[in-house]
């Protein structure tokens, strides 16, 4: 049987374009659940976007065709989707829902289209006019394949890279997959900070991303921590400890009572360089250099925790070798979408909102020409 539109993936992007879908296609699922990476997202409460949408906040190949993306599914458009749900609005202008339940529950009421799970894509390849499937449960033939199988992260979920399998098959450009949004790990000069697992402070990173950093035993975490990882590709990262507070250094108190951060921090921080945590008073120049640093600390991360650790990936289908339409410009019919695609914003729902959005212009375009 050849299908009109088959959906490889039934994630955020796969669910939501056969949601928007005026067509019923054929969704074929590899886990035995849809969804699964969704319905951890946010600490089961599912992120679904951020106020503050814009390119900035991604790392991508072309950020000209990514604005036109965000500029054509806004927050608003996204919120307006989910509108019987009760979104919780927080920090840096994030929006949870109750649950992700909520979430997925509302992409599967909208979907009409059928959807096969167990069934493992093993090879794609171009028969005439169509797209053969070759799976463990037999073959499909499709005229359109939208591929929204996502990356490589969390791969006790069930993960895939079929996506550049296909890419590499068909000769579409990609990057290949890597960490993001995953903690750092230490080298021994930062060795110190292991001594500090479970504490956390705000501190600012590369003057770019501020929020809360967490000690752990293996090295640092925490939202900000995440995001920055995003960006990085060794080499050195600053970290801004005091923020915009202006050390004293006539105050009598000692150096862990006037700082503003965990006292543990501090006594750590000075013995690690050989100094004691006198009164403010006391120290000398070089101690205040030493103590200085802190407003710009810098060191190279001996590397990531890596994909097991990392909430997505970056890299994947190049969008400069797609078109408007995430379709590929060397093969008519061919589509990505979602997290496969490289594509990736950093933490506050960005990742999900890009799913969202590319699958949304996908949508729009298959039901125009469908009409």
């Amino acid at each position: 049987m050849k299908h009109e539109i088959i959906i490889l993936g039934a994630g955020a992007a796969g669910l939501f374009l056969a949601a928007n879908l005026k067509q019923n296609a054929l969704i074929i699922e590899q886990n035995e659940k849809v969804a699964k990476k969704l319905l951890i997202s946010g600490g089961g409460k599912c992120n679904v976007t951020n106020e503050n949408i814009n390119t900035n906040s991604y790392l991508c190949d072309d950020y000209e065709k990514l604005e036109n993306t965000l500029n054509e599914f806004s927050y608003k458009d996204n919120l307006t989707f989910f509108q019987e749900i009760k979104f919780v609005k927080i920090r840096n202008k994030q929006f949870f829902a109750p649950n992700s339940k909520m979430i997925l529950d509302k992409l599967l009421r909208e979907n009409k289209s059928k959807i096969i799970l167990n069934t493992k894509v093993l090879k794609v390849e171009k028969s005439q006019e169509c797209f053969k499937l070759h799976t463990n449960k037999g073959e499909f033939l499709t005229k359109k394949l939208i591929i929204a199988t996502g990356a490589i992260s969390y791969a006790e979920l069930g993960v895939s890279d079929i996506a550049l399998q296909i890419a590499k098959e068909f000769e579409i450009g990609f990057c290949d997959f890597a960490p993001a949004l995953v903690p750092f790990t230490l080298q021994k000069d930062e060795f110190f900070m292991k001594n500090l697992s479970g504490i956390s402070t705000d501190v600012v990173i590369d003057d770019r991303f501020k929020g809360s950093l967490l000690f752990t035993h293996k090295g640092i975490s925490g939202p900000v921590v995440l995001s920055a990882s995003l960006f990085w590709n060794k080499g050195k990262i600053k970290i801004n400890f005091l923020n915009d507070f202006k050390i004293n250094y006539k105050e009598n108190k000692q150096a862990s009572t006037h700082l503003p951060l965990p006292k543990a921090f501090i006594k750590e921080y000075l013995k690690a360089n050989n100094l004691e945590d006198l009164a403010m008073n006391k120290y000398k120049d070089d101690a205040k250099n030493i103590i200085n640093r802190l407003y710009s600390y810098e060191f190279a991360p001996a590397g990531n925790l890596g994909f097991n650790k990392a909430e997505v990936c970056k890299g994947g289908i190049n969008l400069q070798a797609l078109n408007e339409n995430y379709e590929s410009i060397k093969h008519k019919n061919l589509f990505f979408i979602g997290e496969c695609i490289n594509v990736a914003g950093i933490l506050g729902g960005f990742n999900i909102h890009f799913a969202f959005a590319s699958a949304m212009k996908l949508a729009r375009y298959l039901n125009k020409e469908n009409i």
